[in-house]
């Protein structure tokens, strides 16, 4: 993963969001979240659980100007798109295996995977409070993988072998789950 990835996501993304943008008002980044607790804890609960289901249908857009948070009428961002709420641009977000972090309208959980999305959008935060321009087309080659917690990777991989050893549900005679299609 480098800085180019969060700009290809984020141009992919943008006609969807785009009609939730106040005119002159640019895009800086947009992150995927979930209301559920973290990837690790997510893996385990979808293991063991049969009924559990993912809640991965929330986008937080950082803008110039503001952080909206948006909702999707299905999961896996599916679905039309909603404005849940509207934040100041001040708030840091971070990623975990585990836990979610406050200071939006509820906890929001951001995948580890979406690291770079994540100092991306600190990064044009604290550099507009200095008064210094930002734009992530110009900061892509700055953005590596070297932001990375390793220690929270090494974390995230233990958790993700652990989860191997939890028991799975039983596979019906056909070989498929219960409840899940080929």
């Amino acid at each position: 993963m480098n800085g180019h990835d969060v700009v290809r996501a984020r141009e992919e993304i943008r006609p969807r969001v785009a009609p939730f943008l106040e005119p002159g008002e640019s895009l800086d980044v947009v992150i995927p979240a979930s209301s559920r607790l973290g990837r690790a804890v997510k893996a385990a609960a979808a293991t063991v659980w049969p009924f559990f289901s993912e809640k991965d249908r929330f986008l937080l857009v950082a803008t110039d100007r503001r952080w909206l948070v948006l909702e999707s009428a299905k999961e896996q961002y599916l679905g039309s798109l909603h404005q849940r709420a509207v934040f100041g641009r001040d708030i840091e977000v971070d990623t975990s295996w585990f836990t979610r972090f406050d200071g939006f309208d509820q906890p929001y959980a951001i995948d580890p995977a979406y690291e770079l999305w994540a100092v991306a959008a600190n990064d044009a935060a604290a550099a507009r409070a200095a008064g210094e321009p930002w734009d992530l087309t110009s900061v892509a080659d700055d953005l590596t993988a070297a932001h990375n917690d390793p220690a929270a990777e090494r974390l995230g991989e233990l958790a993700m072998r652990a989860g191997r050893f939890i028991p799975g549900r039983p596979r019906s005679r056909s070989g498929s789950r219960p409840g899940r299609g080929r």
